[in-house]
């Protein structure tokens, strides 16, 4: 009968050819180089060229199910890194990660564990479908609907193996004792003394490299990468930078060397460069004040959980990515004081505290001071600049009224603007520009953030707010801040307008499409697609609302007129 009358054999098959999949991607979790000193131990005394292939094959089973000093083992790290994966790989990797390994006496579909003294049915698998009835040692594994299976090579026990394991079997029927130091007893006598397990009437198939295009996009990508003539373009660059984040970094480290091992060398070289840009991305964002992934938490993660060669090339690529993603601030001493200035106007007006007469003070001078550096630059200057990113941190996971304003107060200082979550789920803007740019948008934000105080504050100890019931002062507070931002934003748009429409023959403004180059630029490295928040309908009280865009209407932001 055929497979395809038979789905639950067709099921079984599909399952015993992943589990032989994920042993060779298992191999990218473990250390190549104990593998071969552990094979080389065993063949020290024997004969050159005597077994050495089942040297290697015992060695690196005894490496696969041997915990790290973290008590980890590598289908343990493996199952880690596999996120997102068909729940019929996941469900693979976890049988693995169950195996046991077990001294046996196997007869058809009969198994019986001599140590514990329990029988089980057996599921045929690749491991076990070629080894004689008898007593039998390796690594089986418990499915979850109670029926036993081979996860694992097994050998046919003879007098001498079945003597070494005795000394481990605990007495009443309680198991093995230190199972691989057992393991490695039987595997040393096999590799001097036995023949390999029974051959497959056919040799077994090379396994497949973990690869799947057609339901894993990264794949996907790798694969369209290995097949181009050429160096990927821009536009592939940015479908490669949608991917940026930890998990889809660690899976390209990991399958540059997995395909490597698996003679593909295109594929290998294509995982090697996508895990390159995602670090760039990845990078970049940190530098700008964006993101949450540190490259420094994900080694930290890499030494605990993932093999040596992982480590190499995350340490390899991020050292040519730190030059090329730190680049040089060729900035005059006029932009490093005009930084200066703002930065210690925002601590005295904001940190300190400050009148409303002397933050209206404060900000007319930043504006004034803009406008003078502005109008002196060259083209030369504004292209040796780099782009800045500051992030504001709101300690919000919902969005408030302020928020309304990020745009404008971006736009004000020809700034972008973008918001984003931390691991915490709290809200963060980041403003990204030219250095003096970015720091005045800050320092603006700071300033309507006060004033936002200041001014709930007066509305709550006025009438509007006190002839509310109890039950309704949280929206006449909310109405009143939202009428607020509704203030400024139109206040600020009209000084803008009013501030460009001055300096519209102004030498310097003719530079502002060259900045506005600079930014797209340098924007395209972090690898973001920015998308216009769709506003929200809400309900308001009118009085409130109204009061509150008075309060901001009164919000001054002036370009000083004194030279």
């Amino acid at each position: 009968m055929s497979d395809i009358n038979d789905p639950a054999k067709a099921s079984r098959e599909h399952g015993f050819s992943l589990l032989v999949k994920l042993h060779t991607e298992a191999l990218g979790f473990t250390a190549r180089d104990k593998i071969e000193r552990l094979a080389q131990k065993w063949l020290a005394d024997l004969p050159i060229g005597q077994n050495p292939a089942l040297a290697r094959v015992f060695a690196c089973e005894l490496t696969f199910i041997t915990p790290s000093m973290l008590g980890t083992t590598a289908f343990d790290r493996l199952a880690r890194a596999m996120k997102g994966r068909p729940l019929a790989e996941l469900s693979a990797v976890s049988l693995l990660r169950r195996g046991q390994l077990t001294l046996a006496r196997l007869s058809g579909a009969q198994f019986e564990d001599l140590a514990t003294r329990t029988t089980r049915t057996l599921l045929p698998s690749p491991f076990s479908q070629n080894v004689k009835p008898g007593e039998v040692f390796g690594r089986f594994t418990l499915t979850p609907d109670g029926f036993m299976m081979a996860a694992g090579p097994l050998v046919t026990l003879d007098a001498a193996a079945l003597a070494l394991i005795r000394p481990f079997i605990r007495p009443g029927g309680r198991g093995l004792e230190n199972p691989l130091r057992c393991a490695e007893a039987v595997y040393r006598h096999y590799v001097a003394n036995a023949e390999p397990w029974p051959a497959p009437s056919q040799p077994p198939p090379k396994p497949q490299l973990p690869f799947d295009p057609e339901r894993r996009p990264l794949d996907a990508l790798a694969a369209h990468w290995a097949s181009l003539p050429s160096d990927p373009g821009p536009g592939e660059i940015a479908r490669a930078q949608a991917f940026a984040d930890e998990r889809h970094l660690l899976n390209a480290l990991t399958a540059v060397g997995i395909a490597r091992r698996g003679d593909a060398a295109r594929l290998s070289a294509a995982y090697r460069r996508i895990a390159a840009v995602l670090m760039e991305t990845l990078a970049a964002r940190e530098q700008y004040g964006s993101g949450h992934v540190r490259l420094d938490d994900i080694a930290a993660r890499l030494d605990a959980a993932y093999p040596a060669e992982v480590k190499t090339l995350f340490l390899e690529l991020r050292a040519r990515v730190r030059v090329a993603s730190n680049p040089a601030k060729v900035a005059g001493s006029d932009l490093e004081r005009l930084i200066g200035r703002i930065r210690a106007l925002r601590e005295k007006t904001v940190e300190q505290g400050c009148t409303e007469a002397e933050a209206l003070a404060a900000a007319e001078k930043v504006a004034d001071l803009l406008d003078r550096y502005g109008l002196s630059l060259s083209e030369l200057d504004l292209r040796n600049q780099a782009c800045e990113g500051i992030g504001v941190e709101t300690g919000r996971k919902r969005r408030g009224a302020i928020d309304g304003c990020m745009t404008t107060i971006a736009a004000f200082f020809d700034c972008r603007v973008w918001s984003e979550t931390d691991v915490r789920g709290l809200l963060r803007y980041v403003f990204f520009g030219m250095p003096g740019d970015v720091q005045a948008a800050v320092y603006l934000h700071d300033l309507i953030a006060a004033a936002f105080v200041s001014e709930t504050w007066s509305f709550q100890t006025g009438p509007v707010y006190n002839a509310s019931p109890p039950a309704h002062r949280r929206t006449a507070t909310t109405s009143f801040q939202f009428g607020m931002a509704r203030g400024i934003v139109g206040k600020l748009e009209t000084l803008r307008r009013s501030r460009e429409a001055s300096n519209a023959r102004a030498p310097g403004k003719a530079l502002v499409p060259v900045k506005q180059s600079i930014i797209e630029t340098e924007l395209g490295l972090l690898g973001l697609h920015l998308t216009r928040a769709s506003g929200s309908r809400r309900r308001v009280m009118p009085e409130a609302y109204e009061q509150g865009k008075a309060a901001g209407a009164r919000f001054e932001y002036r370009p000083g007129i004194e030279r």
